[in-house]
């Protein structure tokens, strides 16, 4: 499955000036750890799902949503992966307080209670909707800007409101693993004696944008 990454300058700029974020981290290479990766995991059992009314779409329906994860991570020989966090915000580090921002901490029995050297977690959370990060517009306005378009081509108002239509919006993630000496890394661990990878990862979800409900005009 391929890496949903943002590569190109003029499409990542319009996208930060959107959402505010900082440019996904490319996954930098340290010390103690030779890979961590975060990607989507199959298909999304459901799509988001926007309502519509006579004069256009009106509000996200969908109160969350489930996302489907692979979550990845490989120490170096003499290591052992003793934490991992997933979030929204960037960067997401595991010593940091990420504030009221949605994020998912695995220790302990999670990653084997630093006895592995390397960790792979399917994770399926479901996120409040309001909790979501959102690269570039968020469902609502993917289904105004679907509405335009297809205007633009052609069609009325009342021809695209008859039927439900489809757009893809975009969420972003960030995993951060930690890293400890082997012999450190079943208890004595912390922020001075570890070492620390990220990934980031720009997740597509399809959105159903709902026909309206009554006769509209053009």
């Amino acid at each position: 499955m391929h890496r949903n990454r943002i590569t190109s300058p003029l499409v990542l700029a319009a996208a930060l000036l959107a959402t505010g974020l900082m440019p996904p981290c490319q996954a930098f290479a340290k010390d103690w750890l030779e890979k961590v990766e975060v990607k989507k995991d199959g298909i999304d059992h459901a799509p988001i799902e926007v309502s519509a009314k006579m004069g256009g779409y009106t509000s996200i329906k969908s109160k969350s949503h489930t996302f489907m994860f692979s979550l990845y991570a490989r120490a170096t020989s003499g290591e052992r992966i003793v934490a991992m966090k997933l979030g929204v915000v960037d960067p997401v580090r595991y010593f940091e307080h990420d504030g009221g921002y949605w994020h998912q901490i695995f220790t302990n029995r999670d990653i084997g209670s630093g006895s592995k050297r390397t960790v792979s977690i399917n994770f399926n959370p479901v996120i409040p909707m309001g909790k979501i990060q959102w690269f570039g517009s968020n469902p609502k306005t993917k289904c105004d800007q679907k509405l335009q378009k297809l205007m633009s081509e052609g069609m009325t108002k009342q021809q695209v409101l008859s039927q439900p239509q489809e757009a893809v919006a975009r969420a972003y993630f960030e995993l951060d693993a930690v890293a400890s000496r082997k012999n450190k890394a079943a208890k004595g661990w912390n922020m001075n004696n570890t070492d620390h990878q990220r990934d980031s990862y720009v997740y597509d979800v399809r959105v159903v944008c709902a026909a309206g409900n009554k006769k509209v005009g053009n």
